[in-house]
């Protein structure tokens, strides 16, 4: 990397540098094809999370609208059939319902090779040498020239104040997060259960703005609600894959800090839900999301069993008071 290069790297956000996606074509059936790279960086475990494949694949989505009239996504939802790994991928994406100014619905597929050999010209592309990984179906719309009645009722909003709200360093992608906590849900000892509910504030430590990029990010970047039970109730370290991640935006994120809450009210046969929230620095909310995800044994995500409560930071964890 030559000096011109290292300095255009310097100014581009860590968030940025593992996300952006590239081009490389159309195929014959209609596809576009983006070419992506998964970081080790940014994994729970051994596994790129959730939260961070959402960012690769919306990068692509939001580059292929971007000279488009429909700019903003709407909604995404996204279905997990295997784990994402470290390394090469592409994102295929398929325009299902196209408009001249009204919504269009879209698919965006990340695949990877079982080898994790790089796609680096169209004319190489084989389908069939390709799994699926991760699908999403999105829309987009233009939030600009959206019109129609506004009305609010039962309306979520966030804490009216967020002063009891402490620091808190997560102990996978924390050195990219600034982030302040509610320890109030967390369990005090091995006897008493913590509480399913996460509230919590949270920015780039690097000053990255809040954008459409990122919020799929904060939508799923927190302790999963139900690891907060802590021994009580799990006996064990535990893994929450999402099997199913639906968000709804709401309005054009703005700001450098989001305030979110989520909550898990159902754990059935060790599946449940969880609702959220986020709100940019002035309350107003910028998108709601739902999730369908299972709780599993932390050894199914992570081949290192060493230390593994310490690890996850929650079951040995006794907030300040």
């Amino acid at each position: 990397m030559n000096t011109s290069e290292a300095l255009q790297q310097a100014v581009i956000s860590s968030f940025d540098q593992v996300t952006n996606t590239s081009f490389l074509g159309k195929t014959d059936k209609n596809a576009y094809i983006y070419r992506g790279f998964a970081s080790d960086k940014w994994c729970i475990g051994d596994v790129p999370h959730v939260r961070y494949v959402m960012g690769i694949m919306i990068d692509s989505v939001l580059q292929h609208f971007s000279n488009k009239y429909q700019t903003d996504p709407v909604a995404l939802n996204c279905f997990f059939f295997s784990k994402t790994i470290p390394g090469d991928l592409i994102l295929e994406i398929h325009e299902l319902k196209m408009s001249n100014k009204g919504y269009c619905v879209g698919r965006c597929t990340l695949k990877q090779r079982k080898d994790l050999k790089p796609l680096v010209e169209l004319i190489n592309y084989n389908p069939s040498d390709w799994i699926d990984k991760v699908q999403c179906i999105f829309t987009m719309g233009n939030m600009d020239n959206e019109q129609g009645p506004t009305f609010y009722h039962k309306n979520p909003t966030p804490p009216p104040t967020m002063n009891h709200l402490q620091p808190y360093s997560y102990l996978f992608m924390g050195e990219y997060l600034t982030a302040y906590f509610d320890m109030s849900s967390f369990p005090i000892n091995d006897t008493e259960p913590g509480v399913p509910e996460v509230t919590q504030t949270m920015a780039f430590s690097d000053g990255r703005p809040i954008d459409f990029k990122s919020i799929p990010y904060w939508c799923d970047m927190f302790i999963t609600p139900p690891s907060l039970l802590g021994p009580a109730i799990l006996k064990e370290p535990v893994w929450c894959p999402t099997m199913q991640l639906e968000i709804q935006f709401k309005r054009k994120p703005s700001g450098k800090q989001i305030m979110a809450h989520f909550i898990t009210p159902h754990i059935i046969n060790g599946r449940f839900d969880l609702d959220g929230e986020i709100w940019n620095e002035k309350g107003e909310i910028l998108a709601i999301t739902r999730h369908q995800c299972l709780v599993v044994p932390w050894s199914r995500n992570s081949k290192d069993d060493f230390k593994t409560k310490q690890r996850i930071g929650i079951t040995t964890h006794k907030p300040k008071m």
